[in-house]
């Protein structure tokens, strides 16, 4: 799938998912989550969550992913920092989200990092890790189902 396409469909999707918000409080906390992209605990030290981007061109995968329920899940990253974190949105308390990475040749990854729920609101981000040469994913888990992004 082309970048365009898949960067086309998650824009129409997450305006669909704001459009579906049935209160300004709720709009409010998906704002705020989006302009900080701040988590509730410290990830790898001399990470931080500057100039963040959504990397498109993965392998193995998209991201962000759109699962069956609707809610995103998206692997957020930062070329100043080299660091790279996970988002859930237009999600439910509950959901969670974490990050894996590994070694590009490898098939074991480290992981769950950062697993994190969402507690209020509908988004929810994982606290920032380092690349250090190795590839990331988000991953989120919604009503018993897993789904992962493509590798960073």
């Amino acid at each position: 799938m082309g970048t365009h396409f898949r960067r086309t469909c998650f824009l129409l999707v997450l305006a669909a998912a704001v459009a579906a918000c049935d209160s300004d409080a709720d709009l409010g906390q998906v704002s705020a989550a989006s302009m900080t992209e701040v988590s509730s605990s410290a990830g790898d030290p001399g990470c931080a969550q500057e100039e963040p981007f959504t990397p498109f061109d993965t392998m193995d995968g998209d991201n962000p992913i759109v699962m069956q329920n609707g809610r995103v899940i998206e692997l957020r990253a930062s070329n100043k920092s080299k660091c790279a974190w996970g988002r859930i949105s237009a999600g439910q308390p509950g959901e969670e989200v974490w990050t894996e990475r590994k070694d590009p040749t490898a098939n074991e990854a480290e992981g769950p990092l950062g697993h994190t729920k969402i507690d209020s609101g509908t988004a929810k981000f994982t606290q920032p890790f380092k690349n250090d040469g190795r590839v990331m994913r988000a991953c989120g888990k919604v009503q018993g189902v897993v789904e992962c992004t493509g590798w960073f």
